[in-house]
């Protein structure tokens, strides 16, 4: 027993220095682990600020609750889109316009035929003719970018237009 009193006496510098470092060492761990600990402690808050609920479970399955919900919305919103998308290939989305004179006589190319078609090249093609006696207008269906009626230079020329 003597003999290790006496290591002790005789390092006692040594042993001071491992001591000092120890504590400085626990010090360290010590203000890292509370830094951290306020970290987790902030997040916690903020995840749980004007929450009614009393635990984690419960917020849990109320935001899977609400992804239910909003899955429904979109699949929902998907649907109507698609519905929308193929309902706007019938809007009329293609425009041909040519203005002519068709007498001689009359001044001006104050008449016109215009062509307003689908995406599928349908619609209908009118046809306006201006006279001094007075304005007549015509119309004939498009099908798939042909007529069932024969068409003049200007109308075909005002679908041509329209298809490009």
């Amino acid at each position: 027993m003597s003999e290790i009193i006496n290591t002790i006496n005789n390092n006692q510098e040594i042993i001071a220095r491992i001591g000092i470092l120890t504590i400085a060492l626990f010090l360290i761990l010590n203000i890292y682990l509370s830094l951290s600990f306020r970290k987790i402690k902030k997040r916690t808050k903020s995840f749980f600020a004007g929450k009614e609920a009393k635990d984690l479970e419960e917020i849990l399955y109320t935001q899977i609750k609400n992804s239910d919900r909003i899955n429904e919305k979109m699949s929902k919103i998907c649907t109507e889109n698609k519905e929308i998308k193929e309902n706007m290939q019938k809007c009329i989305q293609k425009v041909g316009v040519v203005r002519f004179n068709p007498f001689g006589d009359v001044g001006g190319n104050q008449s016109f035929t215009i062509a307003l078609l689908d995406n599928y090249l349908s619609g209908v093609i009118i046809l306006s003719l201006y006279s001094r006696e007075g304005v007549k207008v015509y119309s004939k269906q498009i099908i798939e970018g042909k007529c069932e009626y024969k068409l003049s230079e200007e109308e075909e020329e005002a679908i041509k237009i329209a298809m490009n």
